[in-house]
C-alpha cells in the first residue's frame, strides 16, 4: 500500500520540478557580477557591478583601471528604467571615483538600488559619456528547495503526531502519521538528490523568456563602421563609430548583452600589424558605439567588432579606413609618440619580461591543432575580460580574425567569472587553435599583471599539409 502511494507522489514531484524550471536570462544568474570593459577618457577600465542579495540595498561598484593613462574623475549614475506602470523611483543614485595617473588598480564606489529589473549605469569622464544597460537581479528560492523545506516540515509534524498517537495507544492514527512521515521524508530526500538536474529559478528582475518566434535566435546585425574625420591624419586623434542595425528590419540593434565582460570588443590594426588596439567602445546612443583613438601610422587600417545580441550567438563584423600622411610642415624626422594620449600604449616588437611565445609543433600546419605557449615571467596573473589571457590572430591579408581564450582558465571559469582583484592564474599561458589556411598570421597575446594589461606581439608562419618542415 505504501509503495503504491509513493509512486504517484514521486511522479507528481518530478513533473512539478521539471515544469517549474524556466530558462535564465541569457545564462546570467543572480549571483553573478556584471562586467563592462570601457575605453573612456584615455583609460581602459572595467566596471564591475556586484551582485545584489536583496533590494533596496547599497550596490557595490568597482572601477578597475587596467590602463589608467593620465587618470581623472569618473562619475557614475545609476537609474531604473522600469516600464510604464511601475512606481517612479527616487531618482538616480550617483557617485564618483578618481583614477590616479599611472596607478592601475581597483577604485570602489557604493551606489544605491531600490528595485530589481532593468537599469542603466551612466559613466562620464573627460567629456565622454557611456550608458550601460543591465538588470538588477535577486535570487529566488528554487522550487526544489521549497519542496524540501515543506516536506521536511510535514515530516516533522507527522513524526510528532505519530509519537503522540503511540503514547496514547492509538494505533490507527499512529500508523497514518508514520506513513505520512515516511512519504514526506522520501519526497524531501528525492527533491534534494535531484536538485542538480533542474534549472535554477528565474531571478527577480530578469527579463521575460523570449517569445516563440525568437527561439531560433535573432538575425545578424549589420554594421556601419566610420571614422571622424573621414580621413584621419597621422598623429591626430579621431573617433571610431560602429552603428548596428537589425538585419531583418533595418531598425537599430540595441539589444547587446555582456559578452566576455563587455558589450563589444573592437580590434583595430594597421595593415602591417605594427599598430594594434583592443578597445571597448562606449555606448553613446541606442545601437551606437564609439571610441577615441590616435593615428600613429599612415595607410590602410582594419577594424573588427565582436559582440552578442540577446537570445542570439556571437557575431563578428569588419570594416576599414585609411590614415593620411602627416600634415604639411611636419618634420619627417620627428619621433613617434611613445604613448598615445588616449592611454592605449602602442605595440612594439619588444617582449615583456618572460620568454618568447613558443608553438607546438614548431612549424604549424593548417588544419591541425597548434598549442601556443607563453611564459609570462610573472608568478601569478589576474583575469582580464574573465580570462587569464587572450590571443588575437589576424591573417596577413586581414581576411581572418580569431579571438582565442587561454585554455586552462576557460576550464576554471566555466561556472563563475574570477574576480579581477585575485591573482589566481599561473605564469604559463596556453592557447589551442587550428589555423584555417597556410600563410603568415599576426598574433597578439594579452594578459593582466598587477592590474595592467600587457600585450605581446608575435608572428606565426603556417605551412600547408605536406610542406617541408
Amino acid at each position: 500500500m505504501l509503495k503504491r502511494a509513493l509512486i504517484p507522489v514521486l511522479l507528481a514531484l518530478l513533473a512539478l520540478l521539471a515544469w517549474a524550471g524556466p530558462a535564465l536570462a541569457h545564462g546570467r544568474t543572480a549571483e553573478a557580477d556584471v562586467r563592462f570593459a570601457q575605453s573612456i577618457a584615455g583609460m581602459e577600465i572595467t566596471v564591475v557591478v556586484r551582485a545584489s542579495v536583496q533590494v533596496p540595498a547599497p550596490l557595490q561598484v568597482d572601477v578597475v583601471a587596467h590602463v589608467p593613462g593620465e587618470g581623472g574623475r569618473v562619475d557614475l549614475a545609476l537609474r531604473s528604467v522600469a516600464g510604464a506602470g511601475s512606481s517612479p523611483g527616487p531618482g538616480p543614485s550617483t557617485g564618483a571615483v578618481t583614477v590616479e595617473a599611472g596607478r592601475p588598480g581597483m577604485y570602489p564606489v557604493v551606489l544605491a538600488v531600490d528595485r530589481v529589473g532593468p537599469h542603466e549605469l551612466e559613466l562620464r569622464a573627460g567629456g565622454e559619456r557611456s550608458v550601460l544597460p543591465f538588470a538588477v537581479l535577486v535570487a529566488r528560492a528554487p522550487l526544489w528547495e521549497v519542496v524540501v523545506y515543506a516536506a521536511s516540515a510535514c515530516a516533522a509534524v507527522a513524526l510528532i503526531g505519530a509519537m503522540a498517537s503511540a503514547a496514547l495507544s492509538r494505533r490507527v492514527p499512529a500508523g497514518g502519521f508514520a506513513g505520512a512521515f515516511l512519504v514526506a521524508t522520501v519526497v524531501a530526500f528525492t527533491a534534494g538528490l535531484l536538485s542538480p538536474y533542474f534549472a535554477p529559478a528565474m531571478p527577480e528582475g530578469a527579463p521575460p523568456a523570449p517569445s516563440p518566434d525568437l527561439l531560433l535566435g535573432r538575425p545578424n546585425a549589420q554594421a556601419a563602421i566610420e571614422v571622424f574625420p573621414g580621413a584621419p591624419r597621422n598623429g591626430s586623434e579621431f573617433r571610431l563609430r560602429v552603428e548596428l542595425f537589425d538585419g531583418s528590419t533595418g531598425l537599430r540593434a540595441d539589444d547587446l548583452v555582456e559578452h566576455h565582460a563587455a558589450l563589444s570588443h573592437v580590434v583595430v590594426t594597421s595593415q602591417d600589424g605594427s599598430y594594434f588596439r583592443h578597445v571597448h567602445p562606449l555606448r553613446t546612443a541606442p545601437g551606437t558605439y564609439e571610441v577615441r583613438l590616435r593615428a600613429q601610422e599612415a595607410g590602410r587600417h582594419l577594424v573588427y567588432a565582436e559582440f552578442e545580441r540577446a537570445d542570439a550567438g556571437g557575431q563578428l563584423v569588419s570594416g576599414e579606413f585609411s590614415v593620411t600622411d602627416e600634415p604639411p610642415g611636419a618634420r619627417p624626422d620627428a619621433p613617434a609618440p611613445s604613448r598615445a594620449p588616449t592611454g592605449h600604449p602602442p605595440v612594439t616588437g619588444e617582449t615583456p619580461p618572460g620568454e618568447a611565445p613558443v608553438t607546438e609543433p614548431a612549424r604549424p600546419v593548417a588544419g591541425r591543432p597548434v598549442r601556443l605557449m607563453l611564459d609570462t615571467g610573472v608568478a601569478s596573473l589576474q583575469p582580464w575580460l574573465g580570462m587569464a589571457g587572450h590571443l588575437i590572430l589576424r591573417s596577413q591579408d586581414g581576411g581572418y580574425l580569431g579571438h582565442i581564450h587561454e585554455a586552462r582558465s576557460m576550464a576554471r571559469t566555466s561556472r563563475r567569472t574570477p574576480d579581477e582583484s585575485v591573482a589566481g592564474f599561473g605564469r604559463q599561458l596556453e592557447f589551442v587553435f587550428t589555423f584555417p589556411r597556410p600563410g603568415r598570421y599576426l598574433a597578439w597575446i594579452q594578459y593582466a599583471r598587477n592590474y595592467e594589461v600587457v600585450t605581446v606581439p608575435y608572428v606565426i608562419e603556417v605551412g600547408a599539409e605536406g610542406s617541408p618542415r
